[in-house]
């Protein structure tokens, strides 16, 4: 297939180094080196998660990679979780790509800058991404409501115009809903110069997750998923401004209007969810998933995944262009 660079290139391919605008979500430990390097290889920005990983296995998974693709990827940490050791891992080790979310990037992104390290910076409402700006973070994320895991409240084809006016010139690129090229092509005409995809990824044979997750995916349609605050009143780990979106399952149907009760009973809930995630126990554990799985409807291998969003891409951008 021809390279991605020959295809399609937008200002956020040139600020990472990359061929195709298109980035994967640093989704905790269900992101792994082989993940990444399917991205990264396919021109692509693969991303892996530092949340709740040791930090010796942060490292271990950061020098595989290398071994795995010469190309340009990142590493994701949540602000609001942050383990400073496994920060001071990923700058030690000059990942090319520092990724954050949910928090003020200014003082992780100056640290990062002085590292020769680029920064991606996730936000969902307008004045945090007017906060990303004034840090001079070198591309946001938009990320709206649609999409899976935690997410704000609102949807991502109104956030995203809003998040591009602030963003003082840097270059967003949109998340939450999005799974094919078409949606690459919307992103691109409300202003984003990229796509971050999660869900789509984890319907990845390189994803490493129970196959029963990646099944859930593909069988469920976008009226599937639930935004609930129970989960994370169920482990006891709140995440400020953001609720989980997931596939509704037993434990959702029970809990996930009940978010205090949930909390309440943390002491037992919290230990049988993680449990259950070990035995790949998908009615108890909520499979996190954006709307986009409405969409998603065979396990791809990443690569293929990068590789068929650009060619969409391009062939939606042309049937518009026709009609001008």
């Amino acid at each position: 297939m021809t390279a991605p660079s020959k295809l399609l290139r937008t200002r956020v391919c040139d600020v990472l180094g990359i061929e195709a605008p298109i980035l994967q979500a640093g989704m905790s430990t269900f992101t792994s080196a082989e993940l990444v390097a399917a991205v990264s290889n396919a021109g692509g920005l693969g991303i892996l998660g530092a949340l709740l990983r040791p930090v010796d296995e942060l490292r271990a998974e950061i020098r595989r990679i290398r071994t795995l693709t010469t190309r340009p990827f990142g590493v994701n940490h949540v602000i609001a979780h942050l383990d400073p050791a496994a920060l001071d891992v990923t700058l030690e080790e000059r990942v090319p790509v520092l990724s954050l979310a949910w928090g003020d990037p200014a003082p992780l992104a100056a640290r990062a800058h002085a590292a020769g390290v680029r920064v991606v910076h996730q936000v969902a409402t307008v004045a945090d991404a007017a906060q990303a700006a004034a840090a001079a973070v070198d591309v946001i994320v938009g990320q709206g409501t649609d999409g899976g895991g935690h997410v704000g409240f609102v949807g991502t084809i109104a956030l995203l115009p809003a998040v591009v006016d602030a963003a003082r010139g840097i270059p967003v690129v949109a998340a939450g809903g999005i799974a094919d090229g078409r949606g690459l092509a919307a992103a691109l005409a409300l202003g984003a110069e990229g796509v971050l995809m999660g869900t789509r990824f984890l319907a990845t044979p390189e994803a490493p997750i129970p196959d029963a997750w990646r099944r859930a995916i593909v069988a469920a349609d976008g009226g599937a998923t639930v935004r609930t605050a129970a989960f994370d009143r169920a482990v006891a780990m709140p995440w400020p401004g953001a609720e989980v979106r997931a596939i509704r399952n037993a434990f959702l149907g029970e809990w996930a209007e009940r978010p205090d009760d949930a909390e309440r009973n943390a002491a037992y809930l919290g230990p049988q969810l993680m449990r259950a995630l070990t035995a790949g126990d998908f009615a108890l554990f909520p499979p996190m998933a954006g709307q986009s799985c409405g969409i998603i409807t065979a396990v791809l291998p990443a690569g293929e995944v990068v590789n068929r969003v650009v060619a969409e891409a391009r062939a939606t951008l042309g049937r518009l262009t026709a009609l001008v």
